[in-house]
């Protein structure tokens, strides 16, 4: 029987096998910064590259310092710890410094989402649905209450540095005492959740600085008028917006993909 020795030579490839790290590759070995829940998952850098966090092997990690990675063929970013890799020979380089974040300024408009007047008979659309205070000619007792909904809350973790709450009195009452205070809904009244803060009132339209009363601002509430003096803010246009000046920090999280 004669064999053809020589086609079967032909047809081995005479290149180097895949590598770690080499473009065909689909596995690599990166350096373990830190353990996560305990090992479950891992922060690794490959290639002295920034942190990735993701999914490991359930092995014992602890004391381990580089790990055989398994990479995404299309990206060659690291996407599983498949196990411990032998110990480095020679120092590991350093991993870059990811820098701390900085608070970023930013600038918001809440406009108001309902305006309404308690009374001794209950809420009212009082004085064409605007808030408003005091005690009026027919002798009813008035408190006012403006809500924004959960847009303070939308914002996030933030820090007021300046609030203006722009005031467009009911253009027939005189100059007057606005005495607002931070305050949620409830079907007997607006309910007192912080300080108050005196405003004279004596234009047709103002910006008033009520910085320190919307650091108290607390998610879902508003603010009430409850002033003995008798007002009113009215509803529409830029009536009762409250423009906030304040920063947000972005936290810096590690790329990449996450165990689901």
């Amino acid at each position: 029987m004669t064999a053809r020795v020589m086609d079967l030579i032909s047809s081995t490839p005479d290149d180097l096998p895949p590598r770690y790290g080499a473009d065909r590759s689909t596995t690599a070995i990166a350096r373990i910064i830190d353990l996560v829940e305990g090992g479950r998952q891992l922060i690794v850098s490959l290639y002295g590259g920034e942190g990735v966090q993701i999914p490991a092997t359930a092995v014992n990690w602890v004391g381990v310092k580089t790990a055989h990675v398994l990479l995404d063929p299309d990206t060659g970013r690291p996407v599983h710890a498949l196990g411990p890799a032998p110990s480095p020979e020679g120092p590991l380089p350093a991993v870059p410094k990811t820098p701390a974040p900085k608070p970023v300024a930013r600038h918001a408009v809440l406009t108001p989402q309902w305006m309404g007047t308690w009374t001794t008979g209950g809420w009212s659309r009082y004085g064409d649905g605007g808030a408003w205070q005091g005690t009026n000619p027919a002798g009813q007792r008035l408190r006012g209450l403006i809500t924004y909904g959960r847009q303070l809350e939308a914002l996030g973790t933030i820090t007021i540095t300046r609030a203006l709450l722009t005031i467009r009195p009911a253009s027939h009452v005189p100059p007057w005492a606005l005495v607002i205070q931070p305050a949620a809904y409830s079907e007997s009244g607006p309910q007192p959740t912080g300080a108050t803060q005196t405003i004279n009132v004596n234009a047709q339209q103002a910006q008033v600085d009520i910085t320190a009363l919307a650091k108290t601002l607390k998610a879902g509430a508003g603010l009430a008028l409850v002033g003995t003096a008798y007002g009113g803010i009215t509803k529409g246009g830029a009536s009762a917006a409250l423009h906030l000046d304040y920063t947000e920090t972005l936290q810096v999280k590690p790329t990449g993909r996450r165990a689901q």
